[in-house]
């Protein structure tokens, strides 16, 4: 949905003082977790992040009828400020990750847990800003990225619905050839 840039930078704010909170509390209150096992929920985390991308994009951006008409409004005018209300992020990751993962394994998992999550999504956030916002030098990392991004919104094929990374585009499939007449022949 199109936001105001105040609602539409805050994920920048709010999220790494949500991080700061999750490492803070796995250290206050749940002393007694080993900092590897904390890594490792961190790392299960941010892992979770990239399926979830990918899954959100595809399965609900592009498919789900309210949120494709809102993603259409994304892709007809990709510098607008079109994204998720901090609100609605963060009830979301409250309500999927964090309680649930708390409940099931305590306190210190669950921030470290939270925490890979967040910042998947932060990383996202910074990245899809990027691509559609910054020129990135050519040849670049953000440029090859970039240009990732853009056989998305401008292909015939729908694919690269990753955004951070193309790992579960080539796991299901739906990775969109680089070259012009690739994805073609890769679809047949």
């Amino acid at each position: 949905m199109q936001l105001r840039p105040v609602t539409y930078y805050s994920d920048f704010v709010i999220y790494p003082v949500t991080l700061a909170g999750l490492v803070a509390a796995a250290i206050f209150w749940q002393g007694s977790i080993s900092p590897l096992t904390w890594i490792a929920a961190y790392a299960v985390g941010l892992s979770v992040w990239t399926l979830a991308e990918y899954l959100i994009h595809r399965g609900v951006l592009h498919n789900v009828v309210y949120f494709r008409e809102l993603h259409d409004q994304h892709h007809a005018a990709p510098t607008d400020l079109i994204g998720t209300p901090i609100w609605l992020s963060f009830v979301v990751i409250a309500a999927v990750v964090f309680w649930p993962s708390w409940y099931l394994f305590g306190l210190g998992i669950a921030s470290g847990f939270t925490a890979g999550v967040v910042t998947g999504y932060v990383g996202y956030s910074f990245v899809h800003h990027v691509l559609h916002h910054w020129h990135p030098p050519h040849g670049s990392y953000l440029y090859k990225v970039k240009r990732r991004h853009a056989l998305h919104h401008h292909n015939d094929v729908e694919g690269n619905f990753g955004v951070t990374t193309l790992f579960w585009d080539h796991v299901f499939g739906t990775a969109i050839p680089d070259r012009p007449g690739q994805a073609a022949r890769a679809r047949r």
